[in-house]
């Protein structure tokens, strides 16, 4: 009984970190607590609940949770990190770093498949029987998937995503529309979709861009 009071007691007086500092620029400051002296913050520095993070002028610094939800403190900012945290659950900031990691594979899928048009795809069909373009044809493009989400149309949009990733699971595009279904099942509410291509993506794309957008756990 002693040890476990103990351990609390421990527990009060050293809280645990709930994120670190991933970004910063200029004048950053960090305090433990709200009656100690503000200190110089550094790169990966651990936060607390119970401390205040500062910005100077023409400065800003970059929280990442341990969630991964990520919270930005713009220039002449001063917050306790308690604060910074719960706005950043209740505030899904997520979504519009979301649709910046699709808009940036977009571009990235648009060139792709430029170069290919300009370069192997065109000798490629000089040489195929017309039956194997035919074939060619009814392969699922992304970019049908893109146009249909754009429109709002989700069922439609989410049938071709999936075939995308089916026939191609490896390939970019299928990190594309992992990325895209897990917007729209989160939009949805449809957590045991999301939480699948969650996975996937993490598993088939350990590398990919949107890693650090994903919705947070509940």
């Amino acid at each position: 009984m002693l040890l476990i009071t103990f351990a609390g007691i421990i527990l009060c007086l050293f809280p645990a970190p709930v994120g670190k500092i991933r970004f910063l620029v200029g004048e950053v400051q960090y305090k433990t607590s709200l009656n100690l002296t503000y200190k110089p913050a550094t790169l990966n520095m651990e936060v607390e609940p119970e401390g205040y993070i500062k910005t100077g002028p023409d400065s800003k610094a970059e929280i990442q949770w341990n969630n991964g939800i990520k919270s930005v403190i713009n220039a002449n900012t001063q917050i306790n990190i308690s604060k910074l945290q719960a706005d950043a659950l209740n505030n899904p900031n997520y979504r519009i770093n979301l649709r910046d990691r699709i808009n940036n594979l977009r571009v990235q899928n648009e060139k792709r498949d430029a170069n290919q048009v300009a370069g192997i795809r065109k000798k490629e069909e000089e040489i195929i029987p017309e039956s194997e373009l035919f074939w060619y044809s009814e392969q699922y493009n992304v970019k049908d998937a893109l146009t249909f989400m754009d429109a709002k149309n989700y069922p439609q949009a989410i049938e071709i995503f999936e075939k995308v990733i089916e026939q191609s699971p490896l390939d970019k595009d299928a990190e594309l529309s992992h990325t895209c279904l897990i917007m729209i099942y989160d939009e949805l509410g449809d957590k045991v979709n999301l939480q699948k291509h969650i996975k996937q993506l993490k598993e088939d794309f350990p590398d990919s861009s949107a890693l650090d957008s994903l919705p947070p756990e509940k």
